[in-house]
C-alpha cells in the first residue's frame, strides 16, 4: 500500500460512516493513523485535493474546513464468524429479522465449529420459548441447561442483542440468593456489612451477642473490591429469596432482619462505599450510616486516608451524587481520598456497632 492509499484508507477509518470529517487537527490525525509524518500526510491531502477525491483541503494540503471525500466507500468484508453463525442461524431456520438481533453474538464464538454453532442457536431459541418458566432460576442454570452445557455462556453474550431477540436475562439472577448472618434471636439492631473481613471483625468484637450482622458473598467466594457491596444490594432487592448461611448465633430470617426498625449501614469511606449506601437506602428507607464511619473521619482528619488510584483498586470509582442527608458529611470529606473499614479497631467496632452516626458527636465528620 503506498502513501495515497494509506491516506485514504486513514480518512475513511476517522469518518467512521459520517458525510465528512472536522478539519480540525486532521493532518495530525490522518498521518498518526496512517502511520507518517504529518508533512507527508499535509502533501498527501493536497495531491487528494488536486485529483477531486476530497473537498475542504486546498491544493497545497491546508485545510480549510469540513472535509468531505468524493470516492466510494470500500466494502468492508464480513468476518469469517459472523459468515458462519448466520449459517448456523438460516440452519435452524431462525426468523430473519431475529437473525439479525443474534448478529452481534458472532465475535464470542471464535473456536465454535458449524455444529456448536447451530447448537447454540437451536439452544437461544429453546430458551426464548421456555423463559417463562425459568423466571428466577439463577442465570448459570438456565445458561448450562440451555446452551451446551456452558453455565457462563448466557453471561458473555452481548445482553443488548438477546434483549432485542426477546431473551429478557434480568429474569434470571446472576448469583445464588445467599447471604452470611449472624447475631442473636431478637437483636437489638442490625448492622449491614460491606466487606466480609470487617464482618469477622465485628463477630470477633462480640457485637452477634447483641446484634445481628448482615454480609453477603455472592455465589463465590472470590469476589473482591467493590463487588461485595454490590452483591449486598443485589440481595437486599430479592429479600424474599436469600438464603442465610449463619455463622454464629440464631438470628431471624433475613427478610425480617431487614424489616428490623433499626438498620445501619458500614463500609469503606469513599465514594464506592457511599454509592452503595445510597442504593441500598432506596430499597430500605429506614437504614442510616453506622457510628462506624466516625473513627474513619478521625482518621482522615489524621492524614491516614489513600488517593483514588491503581494500587488502591479505586481508579474507577465515579462521583459521589444523591447521598442520603445522614451521609452528607461524609461524601463531603472522602470526594478526592478514602479510608477502608479494616482501619477501624476491633475495640471502636464493639462500642459504636449498635448506634447511627446521628448518635455521635456532630462536627466530628467535617472538614
Amino acid at each position: 500500500m503506498n502513501i495515497e492509499e494509506k491516506v485514504i484508507a486513514a480518512l475513511w477509518t476517522l469518518i467512521r460512516g459520517r458525510d465528512f470529517l472536522q478539519g480540525k487537527g486532521l493532518v495530525r490525525r490522518v498521518a498518526e493513523k496512517a502511520g507518517i509524518d504529518s508533512l507527508e500526510a499535509k502533501m498527501t491531502l493536497g495531491k487528494l485535493a488536486r485529483k477531486k477525491i476530497i473537498v475542504g483541503v486546498s491544493e497545497k494540503g491546508e485545510v480549510l474546513g469540513r472535509v468531505y471525500l468524493t470516492i466510494e466507500a470500500p466494502k468492508r468484508e464480513e468476518p469469517g464468524s459472523l459468515i458462519r453463525w448466520r449459517e448456523a442461524l438460516r440452519a435452524i431456520k431462525m426468523d430473519e429479522r431475529e437473525a439479525e438481533t443474534l448478529a452481534p453474538c458472532h465475535d464470542r464464538l471464535d473456536g465454535f465449529s458449524d455444529a456448536d454453532m447451530r447448537d447454540l442457536a437451536s439452544g437461544l431459541k429453546g430458551l426464548k420459548s421456555a423463559q417463562e418458566t425459568e423466571v428466577n432460576t439463577p442465570r448459570f442454570v438456565v445458561s448450562a441447561k440451555y446452551l451446551l452445557g456452558s453455565s457462563k455462556m448466557l453471561g458473555n453474550l452481548p445482553a443488548p442483542s438477546l434483549k432485542a431477540f426477546g431473551i429478557d436475562i434480568d429474569a434470571f439472577p446472576d448469583a445464588i440468593p445467599q447471604v452470611v448472618v449472624a447475631g442473636p434471636e431478637n437483636p437489638e439492631a442490625v448492622l449491614l456489612i460491606e466487606n466480609p473481613h470487617s464482618f469477622e471483625e465485628a463477630i470477633a468484637a462480640g457485637c452477634a451477642d447483641r446484634i445481628a450482622l448482615i454480609v453477603t458473598y455472592g455465589y463465590g467466594l472470590s469476589r473482591s473490591g467493590e463487588a461485595y457491596g454490590n452483591s449486598l444490594t443485589e440481595a437486599v432487592a430479592q429479600a424474599d429469596r436469600l438464603v442465610p448461611l449463619i455463622r454464629k448465633g440464631n438470628p431471624p430470617s433475613p427478610k425480617t432482619l431487614l424489616g428490623h426498625p433499626k438498620i445501619l449501614f458500614w463500609g469503606d469511606l469513599d465514594r464506592e462505599g457511599l454509592r452503595i449506601y445510597a442504593s441500598l437506602r432506596n430499597g430500605l428507607p429506614a437504614l442510616r450510616a453506622s457510628a462506624l464511619y466516625h473513627p474513619m473521619c478521625v482518621a482522615m482528619e489524621r492524614g491516614i486516608s489513600h488517593p483514588y488510584a491503581k494500587a488502591t483498586a479505586k481508579e474507577k470509582q465515579g462521583t459521589t451524587e444523591h447521598v442520603p442527608e445522614d451521609a452528607t458529611p461524609l461524601a463531603s470529606i472522602c470526594l478526592d481520598r478514602g479510608v477502608d473499614q479494616e482501619t477501624v479497631s476491633r475495640e471502636e467496632i464493639a462500642k459504636l456497632a449498635s448506634i447511627s452516626l446521628g448518635q455521635v458527636e456532630q462536627g466530628k465528620c467535617q472538614r
